[in-house]
């Protein structure tokens, strides 16, 4: 396996790129730890920290590779709207037949990436003390440590929505632990256990609300027209989403609006635009936060292109045709392309090739909104958000109301956002049932398991094997 020869626990691991801070982030870091004297060194060192965001465990998604890919294409390819094609490989089948087991190299990445990134994170805040009192660079030290913080709440959740069986707010259940210290010379001395899913909470919202609280004090991410970096507005977003899964549906709304006055929504032609080109140096205003392609990264290698191992669901595509669009144009999704197996497959072209990923779009805090008000009995409002999302998406607005304008809005979500990581968590979010309409040779499938059940071990995953072993202090999931 990929990963089997790191039985040391993984959030201990620092690993920091030596590249110029204006300078896009480099895809591959060097291995050489930066020595945080200067403050130039901190600057350096955050760089390092983003550079995380493009590892194969992470963003990146090489086609053919079975990489981890945990936050692009894997949670589209475990869902229920991409189908594995006949001429597969197989490198992700034991991820979206949810079969994995404790050892598997998917499984391994997806915990490792999170946990060296937040090592990073927790060395330089050890460090930024002395330039946070610094009149010379206080200010700018606040703006770094802003950043780190939200650096380390978003990787902390993520991880989370994989190990994590249920994501409500006061849940007991384990989740993951929330690393906050950094100690090279004593990598064994902490060993910490499994938060509950409400600790889990707790931390993510602290360093989300200091991060907010930090750059009010100090200004904003400058320079920031790739939308490469976290600025406030990032920090928002982040929030949204995390009120969002914990079903706080006031809460949601209200950082979702704020996102949406400062990012407004993309119309149809700069939404295609913003699936164009390997990297924007100034992308469409909703682009809230993007990992740069550094002409390397490739978000979709078994989700998009022409050889994909995983092509849209047809009953999904209907969905899509009957919406039309910007959703049906073909820079977004390639309608009629037959295969060596004769079948017309249905590919997904947004990140097709290098392209920057977007991790937060203002399509998405939209669709919070809209649902949020929805369930909090606001009809109105929940279908005034879904009508401008539609309009600006050149698609027929309408007029429902209750169960029926849910269900608009979760079919939106889903042609939205399509392979761009988010299916399955929604799936695992809401009812923890996947129903693929086409599998095995009658649905031009290499799989054959069409059903997984919500009784389903699969839905938490488990705690890599040699991190278990290197802290026995970690409670590994039932049924593994």
């Amino acid at each position: 396996m990929k990963h089997t020869h790191k039985i040391i626990f993984a959030f201990i691991l620092v690993v920091f790129t030596t590249i110029s801070c204006k300078k896009q982030l480099n895809t591959s870091p060097e291995g050489a730890i930066v020595e945080l004297n200067s403050f130039k060194a901190i600057n350096i060192a955050l760089i390092g920290c983003y550079d995380g965001f493009q590892s194969d465990g992470y963003y990146n998604n090489p086609a053919s590779s079975g990489s981890g890919s945990g936050w692009s294409a894997l949670p589209d390819l475990m869902g229920d709207d991409m189908i594995e094609v006949t001429t597969s490989l197989g490198n992700w089948r034991r991820a979206s037949e949810m079969t994995y087991s404790t050892d598997n190299s998917i499984v391994q990445e997806v915990f490792t990436a999170p946990y060296e990134i937040a090592s990073r994170v927790n060395n330089i805040l050890q460090a930024l003390g002395t330039y946070e009192n610094d009149p010379l660079v206080a200010d700018e030290a606040k703006i770094v440590k802003a950043q780190l913080l939200a650096i380390r709440a978003h990787v902390h959740f993520d991880l989370m929505r994989y190990i994590a069986p249920d994501f409500g707010r006061n849940s007991t259940s384990l989740g993951v632990p929330y690393v906050t210290i950094f100690d090279p010379q004593k990598p064994f001395a902490n060993l910490p256990p499994r938060a509950t899913v409400k600790e889990n909470y707790d931390k993510i919202f602290e360093d989300i609300n200091n991060s907010i609280l930090l750059f009010r004090e100090a200004g904003n991410t400058s320079s920031n027209t790739t939308r490469s970096f976290i600025d406030s507005t990032v920090v928002y977003a982040m929030r949204a989403r995390v009120n969002y899964y914990a079903s706080d549906w006031a809460a949601a709304s209200k950082d979702a609006e704020v996102v949406i006055s400062l990012n407004p929504l993309a119309n149809a032609a700069d939404y295609v635009a913003m699936y164009t080109t390997d990297g924007e140096a100034s992308p469409p205003s909703e682009v809230i936060w993007a990992i740069p392609s550094d002409n390397l990264l490739r978000p979709g290698g078994a989700t998009n292109g022409n050889s994909p191992s995983y092509r849209v669901a047809e009953s999904l595509f209907t969905s899509i045709t009957s919406l039309g669009g910007s959703y049906v144009n073909s820079v977004v999704i390639n309608s009629s392309a037959p295969n060596t197996d004769g079948f017309i497959r249905r590919r997904l072209q947004k990140y097709a090739g290098v392209k920057s990923f977007k991790v937060y779009r203002t399509g998405e805090m939209v669709l919070i909104k809209a649902e949020a008000q929805q369930k909090l009995g606001n009809d109105v409002i929940a279908l005034a958000s879904l009508n401008d999302l539609r309009t600006n998406r050149d698609v027929a607005v309408g007029t429902e109301t209750g169960a029926a304008l849910l269900e608009s809005i979760s079919l939106l979500r889903r042609v939205e956002l399509l392979g761009e990581g988010h299916r399955w968590f929604d799936i695992k979010r809401t009812t923890k049932t996947i129903n693929r309409t086409e599998c095995g040779a009658d649905g031009f499938s290499i799989s054959n398991i069409c059903n997984i059940a919500p009784t389903s071990k699969g839905w938490a995953f488990p705690i890599p094997l040699n991190d278990a072993i290197a802290n026995p202090n970690l409670v590994q999931n039932p049924g593994y």
